[in-house]
């Protein structure tokens, strides 16, 4: 009974009954939907209502009190019409609208598969089948309120736990064609690059898509970079650091929010709703921009690429590493070569881990000769090293100094 009472409270306060309605109309209203449950009940039960459970009569009278609201929600005069009408013909109308809703929806699940930007992930996959077996199943005319399917994907914002039925999977396709839309203005591998950095297990995990691509793009975008390349450099994150901490927090949302609608002016994305949408993500990066201004990082908001499959193949990942005797031996040899192509060659012909690597910048390359062999080193290669020492405590420092001349050498990279 508690829960019958509840039920129709949500429903006088969805529709927006008068509150001050007297207590005899709400009596009436009450009876009249009562009334109608009965008669629900026996349909669903094919005569033998005294048969049914109470969780399901609850259910039962859920599913009255969403569609009805679905009818009587924008109606001035919704009392009224409690009041006078046979509001067993009500609910037969709100049927019609809860079948154009579905047919809403099935195009919007359509547009949302046509805009997929193809990034495999379980639960974007599981939660688009689910939400087709939902249109299959959902019986509006006993069940309208409920949601009888699983949706693991999650989006940038949560949609309203107060929606139900197909007004809540309606409203969770229109934000996730919004952000599909996002997405695919950028390059898929790029995007795939960012994923890795946020998430090496984006394929398994219960992640979103669409924020980390928003975050670098904003990022891009207040440094007056271009945001369709994504990657966002070691310096570039240092002048972001530098930006935010001259800035009070209303300050910086003012900013993120500014820069979303800077995005959307250069990807051609007009409509309000969307631009909304997405300057609400934005607005939701704060807290994590906050913490790292509490700790002098935010390597973990704005995200450099991270390769996969290349990082595998790359010359200098650790592989088999030289004995002690060998790598002074080699060191020794580098040490004796008059000109830095020398140097150079013999690096690439015998250096085939990143430990073995740094030993040898560490001993054998001075000054500028450091810069010579960065020049050599493919994209992939330049990543690792700089992961290294993304990783190393603040105060390393070699005898050399290469790592100095390597964090020169890739600020002009990014310039």
């Amino acid at each position: 009974m508690e829960e019958n009472n509840k039920s129709l409270m949500a429903f006088s306060d969805n529709i927006q009954i008068d509150k001050n309605i007297s207590e005899e109309d709400k009596m009436l209203i009450e009876f009249k939907i009562w009334n109608l449950l009965g008669k629900h009940t026996e349909r669903y039960t094919m005569g033998d209502s005294t048969s049914v459970p109470i969780e399901i009569a609850e259910e039962l009278l859920n599913s009255i009190c969403f569609s009805l609201g679905l009818e009587l929600r924008e109606l001035m005069n919704a009392k009224e019409v409690l009041m006078e009408e046979d509001i067993s013909d009500l609910l037969k109308t709100s049927w019609s609208k809860i079948a154009s809703l579905m047919e809403r929806g099935k195009k919007l699940l359509e547009a949302v598969r046509k805009s997929s930007p193809n990034i495999e992930n379980i639960s974007y996959k599981d939660t688009l089948n689910e939400i087709d077996r939902f249109f299959n199943k959902y019986d509006y005319r006993f069940f309208a309120h409920k949601i009888d399917c699983s949706i693991d994907y999650q989006l940038s914002n949560a949609i309203s736990e107060k929606l139900q039925g197909i007004e809540y999977i309606n409203e969770y396709l229109k934000a996730l064609l919004i952000e599909n839309e996002f997405c695919i203005c950028f390059d898929k591998d790029n995007i795939i690059y960012i994923l890795n950095s946020y998430c090496s297990d984006y394929k398994e995990l219960l992640i979103n898509i669409f924020e980390p691509i928003l975050t670098n793009a904003i990022g891009l975008d207040i440094l007056g970079r271009d945001i369709l390349t994504l990657e966002i450099s070691a310096l570039q994150r240092e002048t972001l650091l530098g930006i935010f901490r001259n800035l009070s927090e209303a300050e910086i949302l003012v900013k993120l929010k500014s820069s979303a609608k800077s995005i959307c002016d250069i990807l051609g994305i007009v409509d309000n709703e969307k631009i909304e949408y997405i300057q609400k993500t934005a607005a939701n990066i704060y807290p994590r921009i906050e913490v790292g201004l509490s700790i002098g990082n935010i390597d973990n908001i704005f995200l450099s690429f991270k390769y996969e499959e290349d990082l595998k193949e790359s010359e200098f990942i650790d592989n088999d590493t030289m004995d002690n005797e060998r790598l002074r031996n080699l060191i020794n040899e580098i040490n004796d070569c008059r000109f830095i192509s020398d140097k150079i060659a013999m690096v690439k012909e015998e250096v085939n881990s990143l430990s073995d690597l740094v030993e040898v910048l560490n001993l054998c390359f001075w000054e500028d000769e450091a810069l010579e062999l960065f020049k050599t080193l493919s994209k992939e290669e330049i990543y690792i090293i700089k992961h290294y020492l993304d990783n190393k405590y603040e105060a390393y420092s070699s005898d050399s100094q290469w790592e100095i001349k390597f964090m020169h050498y890739i600020r002009g990279l990014s310039e």
